[in-house]
């Protein structure tokens, strides 16, 4: 079955993965989104955690709020004070890289920010606050409080066309083309014929979506359903229950999709994971079918839609 089609396709990222953050990034003078775990959990912070001169930093108040910190401003000395209910607390202010921490003077890492109308402190101040083990994984793009998240992959979103070209290896550019505000890269792997055909998005020259679509000409749709049945199961193993398209365990899971297909002609399920969302998508068109699977930054998915609109 073409070298199990869902086994090649999750091979394609891992191998993206690899040879994206083995090679030097020329384009870091902006921030980089970082998906932001809590002992394991996805944040729920509706700022994102950000990479900014190999520092992580994290929006202040949402965070600490899930840590059960409540913050507080001074409005005379805009003084800028999180404390839970022990009386563990932090003091900061925006523009310096001191702070009290549980009474002790402390220099942070990084000046504390603002950014988005919020206040931004670096990730390792939690450490000292909390005690809690922090660390980050530019590989997968994440950043962690207390215990280190088990999850796949995340797409780098910072990145520019030229650092994707910069790494592409083997692969084969099939098509490059460039409209206002957002630029198209297509991929293929001639070595390697089971291997998907990757489409790269940019949006304001930063990568904004990618989709992988696997080569499924000649398979019947048992076996489709079959494959469809893999891929959500594993990315419901990385990335938790579907937010839509979620298919409770049964017993007969090829009869429950067949009926499904059937009643709506496509299968589909999404996945939120911090401010990326995944996809993965079964239909049928008049030539037959096709399977793919996305990953969008959600921070930038309605400006993209709406200029990808205006191409048509």
């Amino acid at each position: 079955m073409k070298k199990i089609i869902y086994l090649t396709l999750m091979g394609c990222l891992t191998t993206f993965v690899g040879l994206f953050f083995s090679a030097p990034i020329t384009s870091a003078a902006a921030p980089v989104s970082y998906t932001l775990y809590i002992e394991g959990k996805v944040s729920s912070a509706k700022f994102p955690t950000v990479v900014e001169k190999n520092t992580t930093l994290i929006p202040m108040k949402s965070v600490l709020s899930e840590l059960n910190y409540t913050t507080t401003v001074d409005n005379q000395t805009k003084a800028i004070t999180a404390k839970n209910s022990a009386g563990s607390f932090i003091t900061v202010k925006t523009g310096s890289k001191k702070a009290k921490i549980n009474g002790a003077e402390v220099l942070l890492s990084a000046s504390v920010k603002t950014m988005n109308g919020t206040t931004y402190i670096p990730l390792s101040a939690v450490q000292k606050l909390t005690g809690k083990s922090i660390g980050s994984d530019a590989s997968q793009g994440i950043a962690w409080i207390g215990e280190k998240p088990t999850t796949a992959f995340i797409p780098p979103w910072g990145v520019t066309p030229d650092n994707i070209k910069s790494v592409s290896g083997e692969k084969l550019l099939t098509l490059e083309e460039k409209h206002g505000d957002v630029h198209f890269l297509v991929y293929e792997t001639p070595e390697v014929p089971e291997a998907p055909e990757e489409l790269y998005i940019f949006y304001k020259n930063k990568l904004a979506k990618m989709v992988y679509l696997p080569d499924i000409s000649g398979f019947n749709e048992g076996v489709l359903l079959g494959i469809y049945h893999g891929m959500y199961d594993s990315l419901t193993q990385s990335y938790g229950k579907p937010v839509e398209g979620y298919l409770p365990p049964n017993d007969n899971p090829l009869d429950q999709y067949l009926t499904l297909f059937a009643d709506q002609g496509y299968l589909s399920s999404k996945w939120q994971v911090g401010s990326t969302t995944v996809s993965l998508l079964l239909k049928a068109t008049d030539t037959g079918y096709t399977i793919s699977m996305q990953y969008v930054n959600a921070s930038v998915e309605a400006e993209l839609n709406a200029a990808l609109d205006a191409l048509k």
